[in-house]
């Protein structure tokens, strides 16, 4: 591994492909490790194989999708509130895999896993072009490998959209850092309407836009990869209230995961954090709450963290603003973190702290499938 992060020491495809096969195979036997003792749960069998353990949670609404596409009625109780449904997963990953299986004849188990690891293997692609722009060739590849090994790693393999966002997001990122306004302007509507990502990349791109207009860069482009970005953020909820007829349908759709911690309050922008530290920690929501904060301000004001860029800095900052502004933070927070990834970048300029993030994020992956994804009983701990 050592090695692996030295210039010049391997051909560098063979180095991509190594951190491609190796991470997955880390992956594939912590799946195998828990599948093998998961008990009968709400959606496999006693000891189920890798397809089917890895179509469990979120990956149930994606196969519900793809079998039979979105409610044109949203489902409500008897005070009118909307509940859990489709609506909140957006369609390009469901889609993708719903032509396949017709395609293929193949089931939902084993399309959605080899969708979702191609995906990832096209992203360590990409994001290898990115990195090696910020941080330099073997500094790229040790960001590579903190992010293939992480804790949440499994979640690139299994039946959820994570892979095929991360695609999609670092080729809008490559983009934005090499001005292909064209490549940008292709990939933010699929990025958007693959994960929530529409609204923290259309402040990215506004950002970017300032800088580059400053620069008197093609102007006219810019105001409309401005335009097409909005209008890319924007497009699931105004599809949601076409469809169903009912203007709030993805709002509501997403507060009804919420409901189980916060009960019928009304939501408040900005406030999720502050409640979910409350729920899970009391009082000690505030210290709570101030150790994210410093630790915050700590990686932004590391030199490192500055040499990112300003697309990796826009993007991350954006982002992080987005999930402040909108989450309630729970067991899947570690999972929602994975779009910040050009982080991975501060720590890659470390060769040993590298190695040591691949290190805790292989242990990690461990109590990740565990704690997360494995069912025990009433687990009410979603990845």
């Amino acid at each position: 591994m050592v090695r692996l992060f030295s210039r010049g020491s391997v051909p560098r495809w063979l180095a991509l492909v190594g951190i491609i096969i190796v991470s997955r195979l880390v992956s594939t036997g912590m799946m195998l490790w828990f599948a093998n003792g998961q008990t009968e749960n709400p959606w496999t069998a006693e000891k189920p194989d890798l397809f089917e353990f890895s179509r469990m949670w979120d990956s149930h609404w994606y196969r519900i999708i793809a079998e039979t596409g979105y409610p044109t009625e949203l489902p409500t109780d008897d005070k009118g509130r909307v509940g859990e449904n489709a609506w909140a997963f957006m369609p390009v990953y469901p889609f993708l895999v719903k032509m396949l299986m017709a395609w293929t004849g193949f089931p939902f188990a084993l399309i959605s896993v080899i969708v979702s690891t191609l995906a990832f293997a096209a992203f360590i692609i990409v994001a290898d072009r990115f990195f090696r722009r910020i941080v330099g060739d073997s500094a790229s590849l040790a960001a590579l490998a903190v992010i293939a090994f992480a804790p949440v790693a499994p979640i690139y393999q299994v039946g959820y959209a994570e892979s095929l966002g991360m695609l999609f997001l670092a080729v809008v990122l490559v983009g934005l850092a090499e001005k292909r306004w064209w490549l940008v302007a292709l990939f933010i509507p699929l990025a958007a309407l693959t994960r929530p990502v529409g609204v923290p990349l259309a402040l990215t791109v506004f950002i970017v836009a300032v800088l580059a207009w400053r620069e008197q860069l093609n102007r006219s482009a810019l105001a409309g990869l401005v335009g097409l970005a909005g209008l890319s953020a924007i497009a699931w909820p105004a599809i949601a209230w076409f469809v169903t007829g009912r203007q709030s349908a993805y709002l509501e759709t997403e507060l009804a995961w919420r409901r189980p911690y916060t009960g019928n309050d009304e939501h408040v922008w900005g406030t999720g954090w502050w409640d979910s530290a409350v729920w899970w920690f009391e009082d000690g929501a505030p210290w709570v709450i101030g150790a994210l904060g410093f630790v915050a301000l700590v990686v932004a004001a590391l030199p490192a963290t500055r040499r990112l860029g300003a697309v990796a800095l826009a993007w991350t900052a954006s982002y992080v603003f987005y999930l402040v502004m909108v989450l309630f933070p729970q067991s899947s927070i570690f999972r929602l973190l994975i779009p910040i990834f050009p982080i991975a970048g501060v720590i890659a300029r470390n060769r040993s702290l590298s190695l040591v993030a691949v290190i805790i994020g292989i242990v990690g992956q461990f109590f990740w499938v565990k704690w997360f994804w494995s069912v025990e009983g009433s687990d009410w701990t979603p990845p």
